[in-house]
């Protein structure tokens, strides 16, 4: 990566932190970056991080890169009508897609796009009261009660005085059994007041309908809370990545072409041949 496109990747992560109260509520959101990681690369002492690193990056702040251009992709279009109408209407349901189809982009889009989304992914270490800690701090709290009822009792509240909140759970695939377990609390609190999106792998949807054949507790009452339905979305059509290409500055049609075959129809490998070829582009 191109030092003016960690220069636009910096930018873009500052714009995602400034929509939280404390870098360290930003970080919580992030999956492997630390709060001081931020720190480092706010200072531009970025000499020691990886490329794989700031490619991660880029992809969980919404691929803001510098002039990067959203593309309406069949995903990306599918997820706005779902995410709006679940904030609109208080509606709760799952959401499953095969990784490199869009999922966190078009989250995080979302999140910054729309006011009081609390935007959060999740994390295999996330305990219920480190769950909670984090989706509070999300949410703006600074002293979250010492329990894990007082959290619950806290978050509700907070979520209830919002207009139309929706509460956004990225790889939800990802969380112990238990943690899934406080979205059936949640909405039981909140009583309809809110949306709630559970977002995640093929895993996801097979692990709650699995729990519930195998009869396993809390596993019915998890699918009930999501309304028993999963979206599925498959993987990109066809025309997506050219779709994204063009929007991006590349109109060479051989190229799109490379770009298409060698990407396998993956956002993440599109997007970082993209954004490799473009400053080529640029420079000749």
């Amino acid at each position: 990566m191109t030092h003016e496109q960690k220069k636009q990747v910096r930018d873009a992560l500052l714009r995602y932190v400034n929509n939280f109260p404390t870098q360290a509520a930003a970080a919580q959101t992030l999956d492997r970056v630390s709060a001081s990681t931020i720190s480092l690369i706010k200072n531009h002492n970025w000499d020691l991080l990886s490329d794989r690193l700031w490619q991660h990056i880029s992809r969980q702040v919404g691929f803001y890169c510098g002039d990067w251009q959203t593309a309406d992709t069949s995903v990306y279009m599918l997820m706005r009508i779902l995410l709006g109408d679940a904030q609109r209407y208080g509606m709760a349901y799952g959401i499953t897609m095969p990784s490199g189809a869009g999922k966190t982009f078009s989250a995080a889009h979302y999140a910054h796009a729309y006011d009081n989304v609390l935007y959060i992914a999740g994390r295999e270490h996330y305990n219920r009261k480190s769950f909670l800690t984090a989706l509070l701090r999300i949410a703006g709290c600074e002293e979250p009660e010492p329990t894990t009822p007082g959290m619950l009792r806290q978050l509700s509240q907070i979520i209830t005085e919002k207009d139309q909140p929706l509460v956004l759970i990225d790889d939800a695939h990802l969380l112990r059994d238990r943690v899934l377990h406080l979205v059936v609390l949640l909405l039981n609190s909140l009583h309809s007041s809110a949306g709630i999106i559970l977002l995640g792998d093929a895993q996801l949807r097979m692990r709650i309908i699995d729990g519930v054949r195998l009869k396993k507790p809390g596993f019915e009452e998890i699918f009930q809370s999501i309304g028993k339905r999963f979206v599925t979305m498959s993987s990109m059509a066809p025309s997506d990545i050219p779709m994204l290409c063009r929007a991006n500055g590349v109109h060479d049609e051989d190229v799109i072409a490379y770009i298409s075959g060698e990407s396998g129809n993956n956002l993440h490998t599109a997007t970082l041949l993209i954004n490799q070829y473009v400053p080529q582009q640029q420079a000749a």
